[in-house]
């Protein structure tokens, strides 16, 4: 395998394999940024609640 040969084969697979991490790794972190967030906002509106 040439250098060219490598080069082409690294990139067409990073183009094809960074966007595919990303989707994973969001699908993955979703429900725990959504916890997160409800746990603030929970938060947030307690204090408007009493007043």
């Amino acid at each position: 395998m040439s250098p060219e040969e490598f080069f082409m084969y690294l990139t067409i697979g990073l183009i094809v394999l960074v966007p595919i991490g990303a989707r994973l790794y969001r699908r993955m972190t979703l429900q725990r940024t959504q916890q997160m967030l409800r746990e603030q906002l929970g938060q947030q509106k307690e204090p408007d609640q009493r007043s």
